[in-house]
């Protein structure tokens, strides 16, 4: 049995619901509280502003990016590249951060405030470190990552570059440099 969620988790959940479901436009304050079930005041004692709340849902999505990028770690066998071998993996789930319709309403909150892409940037700083210290050739697995990090912007953009196929074929291809 899972524990309840915290006020704090019922608000960003409601918020992410929100943006998901109706755009980052339709999210306020209000909407939140009323989605979440809560008074404004209930809602302004965690989160003073929108940008505060849309800064918890980034961070929330970090957490679940970093989650899956260690259970992939955690299965990749011991060796060179286990970090960079595990962000392709993270990158090309279907289930990953992503392929959440999120990401792009976020990405679009991030554009409109800069000062909200400093979580992210903190998280990429740390999955930068751990992919150079397994790496034998650091240039390799910042190349991959890169292409990565195109990936997952075709992905939150909906731009559809290549079709499934095409994608099995890439991951494959940068699993096989990493070997």
């Amino acid at each position: 049995m899972s524990a309840p969620l915290s006020t704090r988790d019922k608000i960003i959940d409601a918020a992410m619901s929100i943006v998901r479901e109706q755009g980052v436009a339709k999210l306020t304050l209000d909407e939140a509280a009323k989605c979440a079930n809560l008074s404004k005041g209930g809602v302004l004692y965690h989160f003073k502003t929108k940008d505060d709340l849309i800064r918890g849902m980034v961070e929330r999505l970090i957490v679940q990016a970093d989650a899956l990028q260690q259970s992939y770690y955690d299965r990749e066998p011991e060796g060179p590249y286990r970090w960079a071998r595990a962000a392709v993996r993270t990158g090309f789930d279907p289930n990953g951060p992503a392929s959440d319709k999120l990401a792009s309403a976020l990405l679009a909150s991030i554009a409109v405030n800069p000062a909200l892409v400093a979580p992210l940037q903190a998280q990429y700083d740390t999955w930068t470190a751990r992919i150079e210290s397994d790496s034998p050739n650091p240039m390799l697995a910042g190349m991959i990552c890169m292409a990565m990090d195109g990936h997952c912007f075709e992905n939150i953009l909906g731009l559809d570059l290549c079709d499934n196929a095409q994608r099995e074929q890439m991951k494959t291809f940068m699993l096989d440099l990493l070997k």
